[in-house]
């Protein structure tokens, strides 16, 4: 009898091997999708923690000063997923633009990315403050979702 060389799988191996793919795959996938959306949730906060931590650097440069103060209403920057970082203001828009690198007042690359964050557009604004004892005047930023001070929290 002549005996033969077989080499490879046979059907029934490939088989169960796909099986315990698929079933693999199904377990972790969903976790793998949590870990995602947990990662851009991160990064969303990231971009909102750096454009608040610039606009409070802004605060107390002294050549912004002036500007900033003339007009506080219209002194603000907005971070949505739609338009990504967008700043008005005699000195907000130019002090934002040097910081980032962008021009006409947005940056569509830094948009939110998150599920957590898709609805929202977090307003960060300067306030001038009063201290009760000495009466001096100081600036300070803050962000706010929907007219509720931004909570990082509160995107999990």
């Amino acid at each position: 009898m002549k005996k033969m060389n077989n080499k490879g799988f046979s059907l029934v191996e490939l088989i169960i091997v796909i099986a315990i793919m698929a079933i693999l795959i199904g377990v972790l996938a969903p976790q793998y999708i949590k870990y995602v959306e947990k990662s851009r949730i991160s990064a969303d906060k990231d971009t909102v923690d750096s454009v608040l931590k610039a606009v409070q650097t802004l605060c107390t440069d002294d050549d912004y000063y002036a500007d900033l103060t003339s007009d506080l209403s219209s002194e603000k920057v907005e971070i949505s997923k739609a338009n990504g970082i967008k700043s008005t203001g005699k000195a907000m828009q130019p002090y934002m633009q040097e910081i980032y690198g962008y021009t006409n007042g947005s940056d569509a690359n830094k948009k939110f990315k998150s599920k957590a964050f898709a609805s929202d557009t977090v307003t960060i604004t300067v306030e001038e403050v009063t201290n009760s004892t000495t009466k001096a005047k100081t600036l300070h930023a803050v962000a706010k979702v929907s007219g509720k001070t931004y909570d990082p929290a509160s995107y999990n």
